[in-house]
Order: C-alpha cells, then sequence, then structure tokens
C-alpha cells in the first residue's frame, strides 16, 4: 500500500512540474516581427506588444499578462532596440495588456486615457496594490496627446467608444503604423466590455475616426498586423451585430432566440482567443449574447 501511493505521490509531483514548466515556458515565450527599421511587435500570452526604438530611448506599448512577462518582454526590446526603456502606454485596462507593467523600473513613464487610469484603479484596484502601484499610469489625458522623443513623433488618440469607453490607439507618426490595441481585434472575437462603456452599436463609427488618421500598417490588439481592409472587415463584423441587437429589440428575441436565429457571417474565417492553448470564451456566442445584452439592457455599467 505505501510503495502505491509513493508512486501516486511521484506520478502527481511529474505531472505538476510537467504542467508548470510548460506554463512557464508558455508565459515566457515571445515572437518577435520587425515591422519597420524601429518598429516590432511581440506576440505572446496576452495582447499584442508594441517596441518603437527612438534615440532617447525604448517605448512599449501594452505589457500582456504577468509581471514575468513584463520583465521578459523589456529585456527583449532593449535587446532589439539597443536603448532602455523609457515609457510605456498602455492602450486599455484589461489585464492581457497591463499586468506586465510592475515588470518594468519603477518610475518609468506610464501614459494612459483617464478612463484607463479609473478602471486601474476600481475594477482592477486589487493587482495595484503595493510595488505594483508604481507603474500605474502616471500620465494621463483624456482626447489626444502628441509625445515627441527621441526623433520620433508618436500621437495618442482617444477616438471614442468601442471595446471600453477608455481606449486608445498609437499612431507611430515615422513609422506609418498604428497600434489599435483591443479597438480592433483582427480575424478573432472580441471583447465587449459592456460594463466599462463598450459598445457594438457605437464601435464602427469611433473605428471610421480612427480611418481619418494618417497610417497604412496596422498592429490590432490581438490577431496579426494587417491594413485599413482588416478595419473595414472588421466594421463590417460590427455592423451584423449591431443588426442583430436591433432585430431582438424589434421582434421580442430573447437571448436563445437572437443566437439561434442572428445573421452573423462575417466571422467566417474569425477564432477564438486562446490562453495558453485554452479558450477563454471569446467566442461566436459570446459576441452575439454582448450584442443582445446591449440592446435589451440586461448588463449593469460600471462607474
Amino acid at each position: 500500500m505505501l510503495k502505491w501511493l509513493v508512486r501516486v505521490v511521484l506520478a502527481i509531483v511529474v505531472v505538476v512540474l510537467v504542467v508548470g514548466g510548460y506554463a512557464f515556458t508558455q508565459i515566457r515565450s515571445l515572437e518577435t516581427e520587425q515591422i519597420t527599421e524601429d518598429l516590432y511587435l511581440l506576440k505572446g500570452m496576452g495582447g499584442n506588444v508594441g517596441v518603437l526604438r527612438t534615440a532617447d530611448g525604448t517605448v512599449i506599448v501594452d505589457t500582456m499578462t504577468f509581471q514575468m512577462q513584463g520583465e521578459r518582454i523589456r529585456a527583449v526590446a532593449e535587446e532589439l532596440t539597443g536603448q532602455p526603456v523609457v515609457m510605456i502606454i498602455n492602450t486599455h485596462y484589461h489585464l492581457d495588456h497591463t499586468h506586465g507593467n510592475p515588470g518594468f523600473l519603477a518610475g518609468t513613464r506610464v501614459v494612459a486615457t483617464e478612463r484607463t487610469l479609473h478602471y486601474l484603479k476600481t475594477i482592477d484596484g486589487a493587482a495595484w496594490e503595493g510595488d505594483a502601484a508604481a507603474l500605474l499610469p502616471n500620465e494621463t489625458f483624456t482626447d489626444a496627446r502628441d509625445i515627441l522623443l527621441g526623433g520620433k513623433t508618436i500621437r495618442l488618440y482617444h477616438p471614442g467608444r468601442g471595446h471600453t469607453d477608455g481606449d486608445l490607439v498609437v499612431l507611430f507618426v515615422d513609422e506609418d503604423t498604428i497600434h489599435m490595441g483591443d479597438l480592433l481585434f483582427h480575424k478573432h472575437y472580441p471583447n465587449i466590455d459592456l460594463e466599462a462603456g463598450g459598445t457594438v452599436v457605437q464601435w464602427s463609427a469611433t473605428l471610421d475616426t480612427v480611418k481619418e488618421l494618417p497610417f497604412t500598417k496596422v498592429i490590432p490588439g490581438h490577431g496579426d498586423v494587417t491594413d485599413r481592409k482588416g478595419i473595414d472587415q472588421f466594421q463590417t463584423f460590427l455592423g451584423q451585430l449591431a443588426e442583430i441587437g436591433r432585430t431582438s429589440v424589434a421582434e421580442g428575441w430573447s437571448l436563445d432566440d437572437a443566437l439561434e436565429n442572428g445573421a452573423l457571417t462575417a466571422d467566417a474565417d474569425y477564432e477564438e482567443i486562446t490562453f495558453g492553448g485554452l479558450p477563454i470564451g471569446l467566442d461566436r456566442p459570446f459576441v452575439i449574447t454582448r450584442a443582445w445584452e446591449e440592446a435589451t439592457g440586461n448588463f449593469e455599467r460600471v462607474d
């Protein structure tokens, strides 16, 4: 009996070590893509990370999900650029774009919208206690902000509501590229954070505002680098979701009715976002549910 118990315990230990080792490897794994001479994209377990080299230091856009990832992003970015990280820009408050912040040095310039800082302190406040608070945004704005750094022009815009009511986009003027954070999910089902001011109905109009800016290449919050056609396709998808919401109200549909009858075809090649290979619930039923909830008022807004 004792030998059997020892074997079971050893087997459990091995499984834990293997799973833990796999998770550790996945968390630290980063895929690097060079977009221009001075601009890079890092992809991993979390939102897409932009890395810009300037003569006065490196700028990071979003930091993924764990402090360990932030530390890894900083190391990889500084190796790519040869410059220390001097600034983080957080496109919005969600953990897969901000929780890597504490992996950077205290005193780093951290820029976000006022709404993003508000949600970090309220909805996500427990994650920013103690030492982590030093990497909360320390420079905020409401509508727009121009940053001139090391010969580069970085323009930040809050174009309107969509994913939340506090998202910003980052226009790398000299790179002819825009980082859209989660205002654009490219060929992936989006998170629609109604509770934090997100909206299916107004999202497409917000993207119209973004398309007035001068850029060629587009970095989405999730998915591959795209262009204006990628934004157009996502708008078609959002338009169909909004129509499902309107039809739900007009026809008195229940949620089950909307899930069964909603005409959604623009997602034919969309994929679920996974975390370490596991789905996290951002799928077709989720987005239809969110469209129905917004249209029928079946959600509770957080101030």
